[in-house]
């Protein structure tokens, strides 16, 4: 693990659960780590290829409404290909100007497709290491990391398995992650093993052996929460379940509660 940029700001990854009592603690924890009024923003890119994209976005502020008593704004950005280079610089400005960024479910490979290289994709990063606090639920953890599990291709339409770039967003502090939210997932029950975020332990050997070594996956168990705290330099976990580093076969295990510092990812 390199020790190059620092920051100042966190990153939150969810693993589900993201808008149910369960994890409104996390969402406090988080909140409670602003010294400014709160300025929250939902986008909702991860899937705004889904035609309830709008209904997903407004269940998020019903949610931050009931269960956190806070306003939280939307920031819709669908589709980069339908999106004019003012719509884009819009969106760009509005989470630079948010302390708090909320993005959640859909596809991870069609969240990178639409922010990487972009001034989003910029603004995520900037706002990151610059004190603001980015919570990032199911999908949109995956799209965060350097390399990125295409869950759709691979558990749905059967693609080989592969690696995406993602958004490194992680990166220059020294991290190399793959994060795996639903990493105890059990919707196959007996008939096909979803665990690992759906791909399985026969996938997940054969995605291992693909990443190069320097590489970390960080799975994070369903209804949990881990905090990236980059001054710190320090993860907590919060929720149900346990965050699990896995190297080249090898896991740590943090249950909830918990909080280890960064070095355990060498």
């Amino acid at each position: 693990m390199a020790d190059t940029v620092s920051g100042t700001g966190t990153i939150t990854f969810m693993s589900s659960g993201e808008m149910s009592a369960r994890l409104s603690p996390a969402h406090r924890a988080v909140m409670a780590r602003l010294t400014e009024p709160l300025r929250a923003i939902f986008i909702d890119t991860p899937a705004g290829f889904q035609e309830n994209t709008t209904e997903l976005a407004e269940k998020a502020v019903g949610y931050f409404k009931q269960n956190l008593q806070q306003t939280l704004s939307i920031v819709s950005f669908k589709a980069l290909s339908e999106a004019t280079t003012e719509q884009v610089a819009s969106a760009a400005e509005k989470i630079l100007a948010a302390n708090y960024i909320f993005a959640g479910p859909g596809s991870p490979t069609y969240a990178v497709r639409n922010w990487i290289r972009t001034p989003i994709a910029a603004a995520f990063a900037s706002r990151l290491h610059n004190g603001a606090h980015l919570v990032f639920a199911s999908s949109a953890a995956i799209a965060a990391s350097r390399f990125v599990v295409p869950v759709y291709e691979i558990y749905k339409a059967g693609h080989d398995p592969y690696w995406v770039d993602g958004l490194d967003l992680l990166g220059p502090c020294g991290l190399e992650l793959a994060i795996a939210p639903h990493w105890n997932n059990s919707e196959g029950g007996a008939a096909f093993d979803t665990r690992y975020c759906f791909i399985g332990k026969r996938r997940l050997k054969k995605m291992e052996s693909l990443l190069p070594e320097t590489a970390t996956i960080a799975g994070i168990d369903e209804n949990t929460a881990c905090t990236f705290d980059l001054s710190a330099r320090q993860c907590e976990v919060i929720g149900a379940g346990r965050v699990i580093l896995r190297h080249r076969g090898q896991e740590k295990t943090f249950g909830a509660g918990s909080k280890f510092d960064w070095e355990e990812f060498q």
